[in-house]
């Protein structure tokens, strides 16, 4: 996730607009592009979910500090090197490796390559025009790494010692699913966003719910206090899953009323083990609890701490106990109705 960013950090958004025609994001996005400071592109109509997504995506950069995408550049001055030393043509490879997987690049690749040079002079030269031509091509595995640096669609960062295979897979697949161009031009059309709690780990989500229902009582309350219009959630993966549900709670703002408890658990039947399906996917459990929380009787009932968009009894042990009783009023046999929760106060 991008460092937090104060009112007064200095920003610069691309002029072409990166968002999708048509949608809102689209519209709001034209409107603040302008902007030279977070303060500004909030008045001008950007909400600070909106700036910060922006710079995690490469959409905006920090004019103060240290660019995002140095290493792609850096990439592309080491690459044009490489075209103009015709001598020695299997230098290349290396020099690519260096940038897309620093911890693969050994010694004995160097030599290697001198060896196979007189065979095949020619196929070194086609690789970087390969490379360049990628970004035209948002299908293909090369094109979104291309497009999007910060995000490794070959997870090598993640950490995945002693979890389950079942997990490893299906959590690998939802990260690709996720990180890979065209989930992400998904998530803006559908108004969420996901981004990994901590890099290493894809077992933690945060997740931010947008584009809310303009006429319902979540939208209000959040006008009301004078409050980004969005949501801020956490999913947690089990070691289980996708056998076992993930862990959902509200995060920011404080709500009340409908399906969320005291401390930021959410009633969801996907989300207790009776209700839960192994095939849904992340994207379609954010799609579900943001319908759940936008057309029911969900309140913004406090505002936490504006700043680090954080309300303080909302842990994720306080969660848990809500979760628990939620689990168990389905095992009772009342899941459907979630009549074993009436006086259940968390």
């Amino acid at each position: 996730m991008p460092a937090k960013l104060s009112d007064e950090t200095r920003i610069s958004f691309r002029s072409e607009n990166p968002k999708r025609s048509g949608t809102k994001a689209h519209e709001r996005y034209e409107q603040y592009k302008t902007a030279t400071t977070v303060a500004e592109a909030i008045r001008l109509g950007a909400s600070r979910g909106d700036v910060s997504n922006d710079v995690k995506q490469g959409f905006c950069t920090l004019v103060d500090g240290a660019a995002a995408q140095p290493p792609a550049s850096a990439a592309g001055e080491k690459r044009g090197a490489s075209a103009d030393a015709v001598a020695e043509p299997p230098a290349k490879r290396p020099a690519r490796d260096e940038v897309v997987k620093p911890a693969e690049v050994v010694a004995p690749a160097a030599p290697a390559a001198p060896a196979e040079a007189p065979k095949a002079p020619e196929p070194p030269p086609e690789a970087p025009a390969q490379v360049e031509a990628a970004p035209s091509q948002p299908a293909s595995s090369s094109s979104s790494s291309t497009a999007k640096p910060m995000q490794e669609v070959d997870l090598s960062f993640a950490k995945l010692d002693g979890k389950p295979l079942k997990f490893v897979k299906r959590a690998m697949g939802e990260a690709k699913r996720l990180l890979c161009a065209k989930g992400l031009e998904e998530a803006e059309k559908s108004g969420y966003s996901f981004c990994l709690k901590d890099q290493e780990n894809l077992a933690k989500w945060m997740v931010q719910l947008r584009d809310l229902n303009p006429d319902g009582k979540l939208m209000a309350g959040l006008k009301r206090h004078r409050l980004d219009p969005c949501i801020d959630l956490e999913l947690i993966l089990p070691d289980g899953f996708p056998l076992e549900p993930p862990f959902a709670r509200v995060l920011y703002p404080q709500l009340s009323g409908g399906y969320v408890f005291e401390r930021g658990g959410i009633c969801f039947e996907p989300l207790t083990p009776k209700g839960w399906v192994p095939s849904m996917t992340l994207p379609a459990l954010a799609i579900a609890i943001k319908g759940i929380l936008d057309y029911g009787e969900v309140q913004v009932s406090g505002v936490g701490n504006r700043e680090t968009r954080t309300v303080p009894h909302y842990t994720e042990a306080g969660a848990r106990k809500d979760a628990k009783h939620i689990t168990d009023a389905h095992r009772g046999g009342e899941g459907n109705t979630y009549g074993s929760l009436k006086m259940y106060k968390s």
